[in-house]
């Protein structure tokens, strides 16, 4: 294992957003990703509960669960395009229309971190939806002017497909032999990214499912 690199964030750029079109115990897809606005400032919250077990009067085990993502996003805008990708609204033939029935669809979101080091941590949250809505404000034009910006909110949680819920790849880690995550961050947004597992861990896989597979035989 070579060094391990920490590097504090300083910058934020690249949120892309695409349509999770299906997401079930038996697959998951996504659109094609679409850059949804310049950004401003995230905010990511990933939430935990723990649960102690107790017995001969002590603690036996504690049980963490995922309960969730909280997702803020501080934007520069957000046109009606992407108010129709991330909130569910209709736009059409030129007129954005927005209802108390409207239903924010699943979607991915990917952005990147910059480091101090001048590297990328490059992330993408599986599935969420923004159904907490957008802040945003307006006020007149006075001598300086003073641009707003929007926040919108959302939750993500883990795909029903595998219970992931995000993947990242710190380019700042990466060693010479990480072949599939340096190829990934060529093309971090072209797609939603899924994990390769290595050449090791595949052996393994397939050593397993082979030995599972004769003692089936031999019981039978």
């Amino acid at each position: 294992m070579g060094n391990v690199v920490r590097s504090r964030t300083c910058g934020l750029k690249d949120i892309y957003a695409a349509l999770v079109t299906t997401n079930s115990s038996e697959k998951y897809v996504a659109g094609t990703p679409v850059k949804l606005a310049r950004a401003i400032k995230a905010k990511v919250d990933e939430t935990w509960s723990s649960e102690k077990i107790y017995s001969d009067d002590g603690t036996e085990d504690v049980i963490s669960s995922y309960e969730g993502t909280s997702v803020e996003l501080e934007v520069n805008a957000l046109a009606p395009q992407d108010r129709e990708l991330v909130f569910g609204q209709l736009y059409d033939n030129g007129f954005l229309v927005k209802t108390s029935d409207d239903l924010a669809p699943e979607v991915a979101i990917g952005w990147r971190e910059r480091k101090l080091n001048g590297k990328y941590d490059f992330k993408w949250l599986y599935v969420g939806k923004f159904s907490e809505g957008i802040s945003e404000e307006a006020s007149t034009k006075e001598d300086k002017l003073s641009p707003v910006t929007k926040t919108i909110k959302g939750s993500f949680y883990e795909r029903s497909l595998d219970n992931r819920y995000e993947i990242s790849v710190d380019e700042s880690n990466l060693l010479d032999e990480y072949t599939d995550a340096a190829t990934a961050i060529t093309n971090w947004f072209s797609a939603v990214q899924e994990y390769v597992a290595s050449s090791d861990d595949a052996s393994e896989a397939e050593e397993t499912t082979e030995t599972e597979e004769t003692a089936e035989s031999e019981e039978a």
